[in-house]
């Protein structure tokens, strides 16, 4: 069920569905005139590769709403007869990401021969970037955390296999290894294969014009609870990043779906009150993805006693939720 709504009303943003994103590139090699073909289709032809030029078998080449569509045979060869009213084109495997073309003037007939090139997801390295934690306690608490990450890739202050810190009641943390003041603690890791998150074959997200980002992430955060100063750092380092291309399609992971998909994150004593948020998402030059989707809807968190706060994202990679 494709959507047009946000569950938190923002007109100039628009929803769509994902599961990951696009990735790796193509080559256009001829685009010539057949008149053997007939008026209004255009054949697409070419190979399907891995980036060091072998086969790769058992991939589908599709128009955007896989009305034609093809099979990849052993050697990496495929062809499929569009309609010359086609614009969007894309491969996909399973193993590897999937590669789209978003626009392309097939021409009536016409031959366009085309090779797509990709990875193994095996082989792609996905940044968790920026993942930040706040404490906050009526009363200085001595807190000790430890996060169940295979990858990470840097700390600060040093982790030294968990945290042990103090929090102020003033704001920030003292760290106890070394005494200092933190305002947060931060860290950041590698995974593989990073996607966005499905749920019986419906994704629950949003496609937003990014030149509506800030006013989209502001009512988000807002929305998840987080308080002027979270939300002030999260959007001054996502809110760039958003802007680097017209639209984006955007998953925020929450609680326990950080703790599955990112990093289990133990605290001691445990908190009367927490919230992880974990923004996924991909940038695109056209409002099209080719999913069905759902708007997410959030709600808020109490702030008492002991809490934690913790926020990160990282750009990924669509790979569809083809059968």
């Amino acid at each position: 069920m494709k959507s047009i709504f946000f569950s938190i009303a923002i007109a100039t943003s628009v929803c769509v569905n994902a599961e990951s994103i696009m990735r790796d590139y193509y080559v256009v090699v001829s685009d010539v005139f057949d008149k053997t073909l007939n008026p209004g289709t255009c054949q697409l032809v070419g190979r399907t590769l891995d980036v060091n030029e072998n086969p790769i078998a058992g991939g589908t080449v599709s128009n955007f709403d896989r009305s034609r569509s093809c099979i990849s045979d052993e050697t990496g060869r495929y062809t499929v007869l569009l309609s010359s009213m086609d614009t969007a084109v894309f491969f996909y495997h399973k193993n590897y990401g999937e590669v789209v073309i978003w626009k392309y003037n097939f021409q009536s007939q016409h031959r366009v021969e085309i090779n797509f090139i990709s990875m193994e997801y095996s082989e792609i390295l996905i940044e968790e970037e920026k993942p930040v934690i706040y404490l906050y306690a009526d009363e200085p608490t001595q807190v000790n955390l430890t996060l169940k990450h295979p990858a990470l890739t840097f700390t600060y202050p040093a982790y030294n296999n968990g945290w042990s810190v103090t929090t102020n009641t003033a704001g920030g943390l003292t760290n106890t290894a070394d005494s200092k003041n933190y305002p947060y603690l931060f860290w950041e890791g590698r995974t593989e294969n990073l996607a966005f998150k499905n749920q019986d074959g419906l994704t629950f997200g949003s496609l937003i014009k990014t030149n509506a980002g800030i006013d989209f992430l502001e009512a988000s955060l807002s929305a998840l609870g987080l308080n002027s100063t979270e939300m002030t750092d999260f959007i001054t380092y996502w809110g760039p990043r958003l802007r680097q291309k017209e639209y984006a399609f955007v998953q925020f992971l929450v609680d326990d779906e950080v703790d599955s998909k990112i990093a289990t994150l133990q605290i001691t004593p445990e908190p009367q009150n927490k919230r992880r948020v974990y923004m996924l998402f991909t940038l695109l030059d056209t409002p099209q993805v080719p999913f069905e989707f759902e708007a997410q809807q959030f709600t808020g968190f109490e702030r008492s006693g002991l809490t934690l706060l913790e926020w990160g994202g990282s750009e990924i990679n669509l790979r569809s939720s083809l059968p």
